[in-house]
């Protein structure tokens, strides 16, 4: 967080936009495109938006009323209201631009796009905030008025602006020689101003030679751009008897019960219903608009006396060291606690360095960048909270100030503590409903386990009637560990997953051959449907966990056996190492002699799509087959001629290469 006071500003626009700001907000369905017009003609409140949301870069090149338009839509009527609600109480803000600031934006934004200069828009913004007061007075801090200045070119690089941008409005008087080797936005800045004057025709050489256009072109420029403004620039009249701002100032909001009534209505309806990331999205732009730096940290106390902060920030962030002080509710040193279990403004402002009672204090303002800071006690439905401010004096903020901060920050507060109870009550319902789950599944498990163990004792009756069949003793070693697998499937399905991590590397020769065993017969042999194996020696291991490629295979095997006809037949076979795009790789080739694939299949293979073998075929099975394949650097290809065959070939990275 930056130091608070040079940063404490608030900007003033000109009442009868922000009058029509409100007419238009409301509408059921605010119209942003005109919102953003009537913004992007006021000095004020369009540098308000970019300082609350400075620019992304490049982002000026989709044109400032779309930038703006963004800014609007993010913050939302109901706290684009509060904030102009707000705003006709502000004493020390800026007052509005002269009338003709329109005029002069308006004369450099088309003086530019005639001279060709890149950035049309930031000659716009340069004609729009030049001579926009000498800087953004700070707020009134005590009855003595204490202000603080800041430099329009200050606010221009909180924009995101370029330097020369600032340059333009911080100029004063220049003699024409010095701007002939100036920036040309300076230039053009300075031209738009002259032609913008009321004496504008006399002093058209000086014009031209600024920005290197003919008279008479300036002539019918200045023209033209006169009765643009004037048939734009005039706002829609109030509507009788409207009081959205009123010319003189009002009294405070703190005093008034009706609007500030009406603002903390607006306020809660901004936040209120969001997800947590909205709630912070939207406060930390709102915090700029009503005058903070930043979003301030908010402390709220947990269950076990903790002050703990509520906004997430990255470790090393203000908020992060805070969190890492493990402040208590009950500590009896700090003002924070004092505050939270006070419910009254604090202040912690060190006399002469001295760090006081609580080094957790002193540190918490070296933290936010200030001498001191101010706590403002934000107490919702009996659960302690804070919101701490950094400052420079322990009166800096004045009882309007804390009032305003206590609203904004107080709605943002009891939203996210909304959206924190929704979120435990949706874990709570999950964690319930994973019991029930659970419990459910592991009945079934347990009913399963009967005709799992009826299986096993007949696999075991048959080995022990037949123990000199070694072929048939191997077959039941299989089954019996395919059962067991099943077995333990079913017992685990209750269980929440673990991540476990099965090792990326297969024997393929060795998993083609368990694949025969347990599913050559039902797949091919029932079918008189041949399978060949063929491997060649010392095939290396690849890079896929066997249950990846397992998948994988059992996918094309069943492809193949629905697709041949008796008779037919399927060879696989496994070269030694190939080379595929520059890595080694192992290739498994499966070619059949069948009825091949139709070319329209072929245009989309690999695509999920209906199958068209009827029953519960879904028609995904090569989709997850690539899919598989893709997720361990593996690749496949196909080839098929109708009437000649179908192979695959599957490319499978080795162990030692990814």
């Amino acid at each position: 967080m930056h130091p608070a006071v040079p940063s404490h500003f608030e900007l003033q626009p000109r009442a009868d936009g922000a009058a029509t700001i409100l007419r238009l907000l409301s509408a059921s369905s605010p119209n942003w495109p005109e919102v953003a017009l009537v913004v992007a003609r006021d000095p004020a409140l369009s540098l308000a938006l970019l300082v609350a949301q400075p620019l992304a870069e490049g982002e000026l090149a989709d044109g400032l009323n779309t930038v703006l338009r963004r800014r609007l839509e993010r913050i939302g009527s109901d706290l684009l209201r509060a904030w102009l609600l707000g705003l006709g109480s502000r004493a020390s803000a800026i007052g509005a631009a002269p009338d003709h600031a329109l005029l002069r934006a308006e004369c450099a934004l088309h003086l530019a796009m005639e001279t060709g200069y890149a950035r049309p828009d930031e000659a716009y913004l340069a004609g729009l905030w030049r001579g926009f007061g000498t800087g953004a007075r700070g707020r009134s801090g005590t009855s003595a008025d204490r202000r603080t200045t800041r430099p329009l070119a200050d606010l221009v690089r909180d924009c995101g602006l370029p330097a020369s941008l600032g340059d333009a409005l911080e100029l004063g008087t220049a003699m024409e020689e010095q701007l002939l080797g100036a920036h040309p936005l300076l230039r053009l800045s300075v031209a738009a101003e002259r032609l913008a004057d009321d004496d504008w025709q006399a002093r058209l050489g000086e014009i031209a030679r600024l920005c290197g256009l003919a008279e008479p072109t300036l002539t019918s420029l200045r023209t033209d751009i006169g009765y643009i403004v004037s048939g734009h620039a005039a706002y829609p009249p109030p509507a009788t008897g409207s009081t959205a701002l009123e010319a003189r100032p009002p009294a405070s909001l703190a005093d008034d019960p009706y609007r500030s009534a009406g603002m903390l209505g607006l306020l809660t309806a901004a936040f209120v219903d969001l997800e947590r990331e909205e709630i912070e999205d939207r406060l930390a732009i709102a915090c700029p608009l009503f005058g903070l730096p930043a979003a301030p940290v908010l402390l709220s106390a947990d269950g076990a006396g903790r002050l703990a902060p509520m906004l997430r920030m990255p470790p090393g962030s203000p908020t992060g060291l805070i969190e890492e002080l493990h402040l208590r509710l009950d500590d009896e040193t700090s003002v924070i606690a004092l505050c939270a279990r006070s419910e009254q403004v604090t202040v912690f402002a060190p006399q002469g360095g001295r760090p006081g009672r609580s080094l957790a204090d002193w540190q918490v303002a070296r933290w936010l960048g200030g001498r001191g800071f101010c706590c403002l006690p934000l107490t919702a439905n009996g659960h302690p909270s804070v919101a701490l401010i950094a400052i420079e004096q322990d009166d800096e903020l004045s009882s309007e100030l804390q009032w305003r901060y206590a609203a904004l920050l107080g709605a943002a507060v009891r939203a996210l503590r909304a959206a924190l109870r929704q979120q435990h009550a949706l874990a709570d319902r999950e964690a319930m409903l994973q019991q029930r789950f659970r419990e459910h599944v592991r009945k079934i498990a347990h009913e399963a386990t009967n005709p799992l163990t009826v299986l096993k004792s007949r696999l075991e009756m048959l080995g022990l009637e037949r123990p000199q069949d070694a072929p048939l003793q191997n077959e039941m070693v299989l089954l019996n560990t395919e059962l067991d697998r099943i077995d333990n499937l079913l017992r685990s399905a209750g269980d929440l997953p673990v991540e476990a991590v099965e090792p990326a590397r297969c024997r393929v020769p060795e998993l083609l051959l368990d694949l025969r065993s347990i599913y050559g017969d039902a797949l091919f042999n029932q079918h008189g449907i041949q399978l060949e194996l063929r491997a060649a020696k010392g095939v290396p291991i690849a890079a896929i966990p066997p249950s990846a490629l397992k998948q994988v295979l059992l996918n094309l095997f069943r492809n193949a056996s629905e697709a041949l006809l008796p008779g037919q037949r399927l060879v696989v076979s496994v070269s030694s190492q190939v080379s595929v795009d520059g890595r080694s790789c192992v290739e498994i080739r499966l070619v059949d002699n069948g009825p091949g694939l139709p070319a329209d299949r072929m245009a989309d293979l690999f695509s999920p799509r209906p199958s068209s073998k009827g029953g519960g075929h879904q028609g995904v099975g090569l989709s997850i087959v690539r899919e598989i394949l893709s997720r361990w650097n593996a690749t496949i290809l196909c080839r098929s001629q109708p009437g000649s065959g179908t192979s695959f070939q599957v490319f499978l990275p080795l162990e030692h290469s990814l």
